[in-house]
C-alpha cells in the first residue's frame, strides 16, 4: 500500500511537472514573438542613428573633396591642417575618457555579448562614438564606417533591452540584432549583416540570434535604402570573361595564392604597427601630428584616397587608370596610410580599407591578366570584385559574410560562384599560413589588457530552449566544466534555488566561472542550452 501511494505521488509530481513544462513552452512562444518584435524596434532605431552617421560621413567627405578640387590658395592649408590636427587631438581625448569607443567596435561588441565588457553609460558612449567616428574619418584618416555602425547598433540594443526589461538571456540577442542592423545600415545588406554576427561577433548560430539579427537588419536596411536610393556599387559594370574551365581554375588559384600571401603580410604589419604605436613613448598629440601630416599630404595628391578610400576604389572599378605600376603604387600608399590610421586607435573600422586594398590588388592582377592576354580590359572589374571578397576572407576569416556582402551590395550574382571558389581557396591557404582573424587578434589584445585581468569571476546568462541538452535536467545532476557553478535559476521573474530545480524551457540560468575561461567555454555552455 505504501509503495502504491509513493508511486502515485511520484506520478502526480511527474504529471504536474509536464503540465508546467507544457505551459512554459506555450508561454515561451509568446515571449519569442515579443523578442522578435523588439528586435525590429532595435533595427528601426539603429537605422535612424546609423544611417545619419553614414550620410554625414558621405556629405562631409563630398564637401571636403569639392573644396580641395577647387584648388584653394596656399594660405588656407595652414589653418585647415591645424584644424584637422586639433580634431584628432580632441577625438583622442574622448577615447581616453571612454576607451570603449576607440577602434572599430566589433571586438568591443563581441566583448559585451560575451559579458567581458559592460556599457556603463551607453547613451553617452553612443553619442561619443557617433561624433568621434565622423570627425576622425572627415579629417581624412583611412578608416571605415562599418565598425562604428556595428557598435552604435549594439549600444541601441543595450538601451532597448534596458527600456523593455527583457529577460537576461535575451539581452545579448538584442545586442547582436543591433550590431547586425548597424552593418545593414552601413551597406544596405541585411543578409550579410546577420552572417557577420554569426561568424565574427556572436560566433554561435542559435536560431533566435539569427532570426532577431535578420529582422533588425531588414528594418535597418530599409531605412538605409530610403536615404541612399542609389547604391554606388551597383554602377560598377561587370563582364564575365569567356575562357576555358581549366584556364579559369588556374587563374583563380593564382589569384587566391596572391591574395593569401598579401593578406598575411597585410595583417601582420597592421597588428605589429598597432602594438608598436600603443607602446611608443612619444606624446599622443605628437603622434597625431605626424599622422595628420601624412593624411594631409595624401589629400593634396589624391583626396579620394583619404576617408577610407572608398570613392577612389569606386572610381577605379568604373574605369580608372590602366597603368599597373601606378595602381600598385597607390595600393601600397593606401595600405601604409591605413596602417597608421588604424594604429591610432581612433573610432573607425577596417572593413572599408580592407575592401579598398583588396579591390586595388585585384585591379593589379586583372591588368596583368590583360597584358598577357588572359582576360580583356572589360573583365578587370570582375576580378576586382572577386578580389575584394577574397581579401576580406583572408583578413577577417569570415567567408560567408565576405561572399554574400560583395554579391549583395553590388547586385552582380555572376561574381558569386567565382567568389566562392577563390574565397574557399583563400580560406584554406590562410589556414596553412596560420592566420588569425584580424578582429579576433584585436579582441584578444583587448581582453588581456590590465583592466580585464583584474576581474577574477564572471557570470554567463543562458536561456534554456525546448529540446536542448539542459531541458528537463536536474541542476544537481549536471556535470559542468571545472570551476563552473550554476548560481541562480530565474523563472517567470522569480529566482529559484538551483539545488533540486529541474530546468524547463524559458529558464534563465546564470553560470559562474573564471573570467579567463569565458572564450573557451562560451560556445560549449551556450550550446547545452540552445538547439542548432
Amino acid at each position: 500500500m505504501e509503495v502504491r501511494d509513493k508511486a502515485k505521488r511520484i506520478w502526480t509530481r511527474i504529471k504536474n511537472w509536464k503540465t508546467v513544462r507544457d505551459w512554459h513552452i506555450w508561454k515561451l512562444k509568446l515571449v519569442d514573438a515579443r523578442l522578435y518584435f523588439v528586435s525590429m524596434i532595435v533595427g528601426l532605431l539603429t537605422g535612424l542613428v546609423a544611417v545619419p552617421y553614414h550620410y554625414l560621413l558621405y556629405y562631409l567627405l563630398h564637401v571636403r573633396g569639392e573644396f580641395y578640387a577647387s584648388r584653394p590658395a596656399w594660405y588656407w592649408h595652414v589653418p585647415l591642417f591645424l584644424l584637422f590636427w586639433g580634431i584628432l587631438v580632441f577625438v583622442s581625448w574622448m577615447v581616453k575618457k571612454m576607451p570603449l569607443i576607440g577602434g572599430g567596435g566589433i571586438p568591443q561588441t563581441r566583448g559585451v555579448i560575451n559579458g567581458r565588457i559592460t556599457y556603463r553609460h551607453p547613451f553617452l558612449e553612443l553619442a561619443s562614438k557617433f561624433t568621434g567616428g565622423i570627425l576622425a574619418v572627415s579629417a581624412g584618416l583611412s578608416l571605415g564606417r562599418e565598425g562604428p555602425s556595428v557598435q552604435i547598433g549594439s549600444y541601441v540594443g543595450n538601451l532597448v533591452s534596458r527600456w523593455t526589461h527583457v529577460l537576461q538571456g535575451e539581452r545579448k540577442q538584442l545586442l547582436a540584432a543591433g550590431a547586425g542592423a548597424g552593418i545593414a545600415a552601413a551597406f544596405s545588406a541585411p543578409l550579410a549583416s546577420s552572417l557577420i554576427v554569426i561568424e565574427s561577433i556572436e560566433r554561435f548560430d542559435a536560431p533566435k540570434t539569427a532570426i532577431t539579427t535578420l529582422l533588425a537588419g531588414v528594418v535597418a536596411g530599409a531605412v538605409a535604402s530610403l536615404v541612399f536610393t542609389v547604391n554606388p556599387y551597383h554602377l560598377i559594370q561587370v563582364a564575365e570573361p569567356a575562357f576555358a574551365f581549366f584556364i579559369q581554375m588556374k587563374y583563380f588559384l593564382i589569384l587566391a595564392v596572391i591574395i593569401s600571401v598579401c593578406g598575411k603580410i597585410y595583417s601582420s604589419i597592421m597588428i605589429a604597427f598597432k602594438r608598436a604605436y600603443a607602446q611608443a613613448d612619444t606624446p599622443g598629440h605628437v603622434k597625431l601630428f605626424y599622422l595628420m601630416l601624412v593624411a594631409y599630404t595624401i589629400t593634396l595628391m589624391q583626396v579620394n584616397l583619404t576617408g577610407g578610400g572608398e570613392q577612389f576604389l569606386l572610381g577605379q572599378a568604373r574605369g580608372g587608370s590602366t597603368d599597373v605600376a601606378w595602381v600598385a603604387a597607390v595600393m601600397l600608399l593606401h595600405f601604409g596610410f591605413s596602417v597608421f590610421s588604424e594604429s591610432s586607435g581612433l573610432p573607425g573600422g577596417n572593413f572599408i580599407p580592407t575592401l579598398v586594398t583588396g579591390g586595388l590588388l585585384g585591379q593589379v592582377v586583372g591588368l596583368l591578366g590583360v597584358r598577357y592576354g588572359i582576360i580583356q580590359h572589360e573583365n578587370v572589374s570582375y576580378v576586382m570584385l572577386i578580389s575584394m571578397s577574397a581579401f576580406l576572407v583572408a583578413i577577417e576569416r569570415t567567408p560567408l559574410t565576405a561572399i554574400v556582402l560583395i554579391t549583395e551590395i553590388t547586385g552582380h550574382f555572376e561574381v558569386f560562384y567565382p567568389s566562392v571558389v577563390v574565397g574557399g581557396l583563400t580560406y584554406y591557404f590562410t589556414e596553412l599560413l596560420q592566420m588569425k582573424p584580424f578582429n579576433v587578434i584585436l579582441y584578444e589584445d583587448m581582453i588581456h589588457a590590465s583592466g580585464f585581468e583584474e576581474e577574477k569571476r564572471y557570470t554567463l546568462s543562458v536561456e534554456i530552449m525546448t529540446d536542448s541538452y539542459l531541458d528537463g535536467k536536474l541542476v544537481d545532476e549536471l556535470l559542468l566544466p571545472e570551476r563552473c557553478l550554476i548560481i541562480n535559476v530565474q523563472r517567470d521573474g522569480k529566482n529559484l534555488v538551483p539545488q533540486g530545480t529541474r530546468l524547463i524551457p524559458g529558464d534563465q540560468v546564470q553560470i559562474e566561472m573564471d573570467s579567463q575561461d569565458i572564450e573557451k567555454l562560451y560556445e560549449p555552455l551556450v550550446s547545452m542550452a540552445n538547439i542548432y
